[in-house]
């Protein structure tokens, strides 16, 4: 079905009556008091008192007869950016929120996307359409908690030696795929070692691994080469490539080629997909929940929806009128700051600011092929780059964004928030230097003299995701500055994400990478060697270096200075153009009850459930 036709009349009634002109109009300006935001955010923690590092499996919450783990590395406790003065979201009402569990089943929910799916398999991609519709279908063996501990998910029980060389798991018994078939421990050694191959963090996970193998049909073993406390941390991964559990139908296809069918042993189960139109999934009636509480991507899971539908709405205001008239019930994330206020005023609907999350955007640069090889024209780039212009590009007023000098996300990261190495290059485009000239003279001074006035640049701009095209167009207008000759190539982001694959159809495209992805370089594979679209080539070996150091500390001012050193090595060699951190926003019918919404994760489809 043609996407404006399915909601031409909702589209048509909305301008009829105003509502989209009233919209538009409504600048970037608006009275911030007038946003029903997320729940308050936790007061940042103070400098002075860095918060150690998380645990993968505590000891007050590891199993009765179960080792706990070692301390792990990968991921920091995180404080959240104080919230912005805003006026307290909408009550809903008691009685309908604490509705009998076995009153909420039923029904459909109708989620839109802005791009479409270019793909079923996560591990082919890492575009955030697929990974939508993955966290209803597929399971990770642990997950994290909203204290950022990974969790057991599909794995039962677990051990570590006392020389943490051997690792064992047994896996939950009864699990089944959608398919029918049973969920044994091979499906989950070759699911995990498929992601590892294709994933930064799992490769350096795999650096301390020597074999990984079954021991029986719902047992396996990993054998290490040195200890690490980073193995829960790799099985609950997110942001990336993520290590979702497949049947053999998926993991035996090459990651690089993706899988064209969607099995798990989520809560709901692949049911139809028209490429560029929707996909349907429906609640898996043989789900077999854990029974911890459902906390961020941990704990319990219940469809209560009989049916999901991810309709594809590249069209911000299609979207919007659809919202407004019923015919969809959420817009998750990238919703233009010029609705918010305006969408905010409407009963019907709960508009929220994630400020509990901040995400990094920026611009992505082949450090392969082409004049971003050489570091010093990443440098000139990103010191000519107007950052300020490119987030506002991007999601508009001030209340979405923050300028953050630091390789990590500022906002609710105990890894970020300095600046360090980073003057002259970030942000510095009309800042007069020690030697007298602004980063934009600069700049051009640097592109003059490695000879490549007129040289060709291939920019992408993915029209139908105005997060991103926004600031492909400042990258076109600061690189044509530079000399350069700009080859702006307009495709969508379906076919954006195909082409980043390949380096000779382009030089520079945008996006941008939140969750954990932003607060820990060991996640971050746009810092690996090879491992993202840029092709980070680390020439001088640092990099990787103190990536393995950060893997092997434990203490919080051990972690602190690795990171710090990396951030100088970060600005030395710019593998992409960071332009600070932004806020999303989504909005949702009002009678939608149970909503969770935490780093940068979809909707929760599930634990969700319609109050009327």
């Amino acid at each position: 079905m043609n996407i404006f036709n399915r909601f031409k009349g909702a589209f048509i009634g909305a301008l009829l009556t105003g509502a989209l002109i009233a919209v538009a109009a409504c600048g970037g300006d608006g009275d911030p008091t007038q946003v029903a935001p997320a729940a308050t955010a936790m007061p940042a923690m103070p400098a002075a008192t860095a918060m150690p590092a998380a645990t993968a499996m505590p000891a007050a919450t590891a199993m009765a007869g179960q080792r706990a783990a070692p301390a792990a590395t990968a991921m920091p406790a995180a404080t959240a950016r104080p919230a912005m003065p805003a006026a307290t979201a909408r009550p809903v009402a008691t009685a309908m929120m604490e509705k009998p569990k076995d009153e909420r089943f039923g029904g459909q929910l109708t989620v839109t996307l802005g791009a479409a799916i270019s793909t079923l398999d996560v591990h082919r991609t890492t575009g955030t359409t697929a990974n939508t519709i993955a966290y209803a279908v597929q399971e990770f063996l642990f997950a994290y908690n909203e204290q950022l501990q990974a969790q057991p998910l599909l794995i039962e029980t677990w051990d570590t030696s006392a020389d943490g060389l051997t690792w064992t798991f047994k896996l939950r018994d009864g699990l089944t795929f959608h398919n029918g078939k049973s969920v044994t421990a091979e499906d989950a050694v070759q699911s995990w070692t498929r992601w590892a191959d294709r994933d930064n963090y799992g490769s350096l996970i795999f650096g301390f691994i020597d074999d990984i193998y079954t021991t029986g049909q719902l047992t396996f073993q990993i054998d290490m080469v040195e200890p690490t406390a980073l193995v829960l941390e790799g099985m609950a991964r997110i942001g990336g490539y993520y290590p979702y559990v497949m049947p053999p139908e998926m993991y035996a296809v090459p990651a690089a080629e993706g899988a064209t069918i969607l099995v798990g042993t989520g809560p709901y189960a692949f049911a139809e997909w028209v490429p560029g139109d929707h996909l349907l999934v429906e609640r898996f009636e043989d789900y077999k929940p854990v029974s911890s509480p459902f906390s961020f991507m941990s704990g319990e899971k219940v469809a209560y929806f009989d049916s999901v539908d991810y309709v594809v709405v590249p069209d911000t205001n299609a979207r919007i009128a659809a919202l407004r008239t019923g015919e969809i019930d959420v817009i998750d994330g990238e919703i233009p700051s010029d609705f918010v206020d305006t969408l905010a005023e409407d009963p019907n609907l709960t508009v929220e600011i994630f400020t509990n999350n901040a995400t990094r955007d920026g611009a992505w640069i082949d450090n392969v092929d082409g004049p971003f090889a050489d570091g010093a024209i990443r440098r000139a780039f990103a010191m000519a780059y107007p950052a300020e212009d490119a987030l506002r590009a991007a999601v508009g007023d001030e209340r979405f964004w923050d300028l953050c000098p630091s390789m990590m996300v500022c906002g609710g990261n105990k890894w970020g928030g300095f600046d360090d190495f980073s003057e002259d290059i970030y942000n510095a485009r009309d800042k007069t230097g020690s030697d007298g000239m602004t980063g934009l003279e600069r700049a051009k001074k640097i592109v003059a003299d490695a000879g490549l006035v007129g040289t060709d640049i291939i920019v992408l701009q993915a029209a139908d995701r105005p997060r991103f095209a926004g600031p492909a167009e400042i990258s076109r207008q600061t690189l044509e500055e530079l000399g350069f000759n700009v080859d702006f190539k307009v495709t969508d982001w379906a076919t954006q994400t195909n082409w980043r694959e390949k380096p000779e159809l382009w030089d520079v495209f945008h996006t941008a990478g939140g969750g954990a992805w932003g607060t820990n370089p060991l996640l971050n594979s746009s810092l690996a060697k090879n491992k993202y679209w840029n092709k980070y080539q680390d020439e001088s070996g640092r990099m990787t270096a103190l990536t393995q150091q950060l893997a092997r500390a434990t203490s919080a001012d051990e972690q602190l200075s690795i990171v710090k050193e990396m951030q100088e090595v970060f600005w030395n060699d710019v593998p992409y153009v960071s332009f600070g951190d932004t806020y999303g926003s989504s909005a949702y019918r009002s009678d939608i009850a149970g909503v969770k919404k935490f780093r940068g994760q979809p909707f929760n489809v599930f634990n969700s459930w319609r109050m009327q």
